[in-house]
């Protein structure tokens, strides 16, 4: 069987030592199907592909794609330039996922995507694989290169030349926005256990990855944090983008992150309160009433434990007065309130979600204990 003038220039470019392209033309003249053991019947040129350790799962394929996807199998990354992206990293990001029932759908979307990136798009085998890599600082990232191919299929539709965007996530969300889908949102980052947001005085710092516009600025759209009156905003983020954003806060400003403790039942989004500020913060009597009911106390019982008369603690519960700083110490201590904002509800704010408007949102936050629900959000 007779190589096509197009199939021999990819040997010729691909396989440089003339014994390594004889054999393997050898090979497939015999064959309409190529399997594994072409690589160690080719030799030392297949040697970098060749895995004898298991990582590398190859499945066999028909002649013609084979030809096709030389490119990738026989690339060396040039570490000389610190170069590390091969067909290997990608391979195992998808092993990564651990999901090998899916394995041999998940190798061809992967070979896919590969091949329309270099003879569609006509994008080097060196910038496939090292992209990727660049964009994020780390190896087998194979949803940034699914990313990236989406993006470039946007970006032909909406006329955008560039193939290599400096931040991907940047662009990426814009390309995504422009064609009427959701961007990505990117969360906070735990920084240690059940830790997502540090104080220091009136400036409050939070880390993850962190898109930002040409001014450096934080695109908060776009990251699952929501600011609501805060005296600045900034980020401190390496070429990647990841890093720290920080809020110097007034006495009315509020901070939710999203997600940070985990998704509703359901699926859906929640807003965690990692911070509200004291003026936005009122005496929650119908919190106080349901905490007593859930330590099984009645009234007159806490009431003879703070020292208050019945009646006055009665006035709290409905609403009509609010303890002093003595009683609300001597509450929590008998009713096993570890945190004031148990007993605290937060002033309703104007609040977005991903660009849209809703009716009313509800704010959840975590405690030891239980989740409590703040009151509806109206816009």
């Amino acid at each position: 069987m007779t190589l096509k003038e197009e199939e021999y220039d990819i040997l010729q470019n691909y396989i440089t030592d003339k014994e390594a392209r004889y054999r393997l033309t050898d090979y497939m003249s015999r064959h309409d199907v190529i399997g594994q053991e072409v690589f160690p019947y080719i030799g030392e040129e297949a040697k970098h592909f060749y895995k004898t350790d298991g990582r590398f799962v190859y499945r066999p394929v028909t002649r013609d794609t084979f030809v096709k996807r030389i490119p990738f199998y026989f690339y060396e990354p040039d570490t000389s330039v610190h170069n590390i992206g091969d067909l290997h990293q990608y391979i195992h990001g998808i092993l990564e996922k651990r999901d090998l029932n899916d394995f041999e759908q998940d190798l061809e979307t992967l070979y896919s995507t590969l091949e329309k990136l270099f003879y569609y798009y006509k994008i080097d085998i060196e910038t496939i694989f090292e992209y990727p890599i660049k964009q994020t600082g780390r190896c087998s990232q194979i949803d940034v290169l699914y990313n990236w191919f989406h993006y470039l299929q946007l970006a032909e539709e909406l006329n955008i030349q560039e193939r290599t965007p400096a931040h991907l996530i940047v662009d990426y969300n814009y390309v995504l926005e422009k064609s009427n889908l959701y961007p990505i949102i990117y969360d906070l980052r735990e920084q240690y256990i059940g830790d997502y947001i540090r104080r220091s005085g009136n400036l409050f710092s939070m880390q993850g990855i962190f898109p930002c516009d040409e001014k450096g600025d934080p695109i908060l759209k776009w990251i699952g944090v929501k600011v609501k009156n805060a005296a600045k905003i900034w980020v401190n983020v390496d070429s990647k983008l990841k890093g720290t954003l920080y809020v110097e806060a007034n006495h009315e400003t509020a901070i939710w992150g999203r997600n940070c403790w985990g998704r509703d039942d359901d699926g859906s989004d929640v807003w965690y309160e990692l911070y509200i500020a004291p003026m936005l913060m009122e005496f929650d009597h119908e919190a106080l009433k349901s905490i007593r009911k859930r330590e099984k106390l009645t009234q007159q019982q806490v009431a003879n434990s703070i020292g208050a008369a019945v009646r006055t603690y009665q006035k709290w519960e409905s609403g009509h007065t609010t303890p002093d700083c003595q009683y609300l110490l001597r509450l929590m201590n008998v009713l096993d309130i570890r945190e004031a904002k148990e007993i605290t509800k937060t002033t309703n704010f104007l609040f977005f979600v991903q660009g849209d408007l809703l009716s009313s949102f509800y704010l959840i936050r975590k405690f030891p204990k239980k989740l409590y629900y703040l009151s509806d959000i109206q816009y």
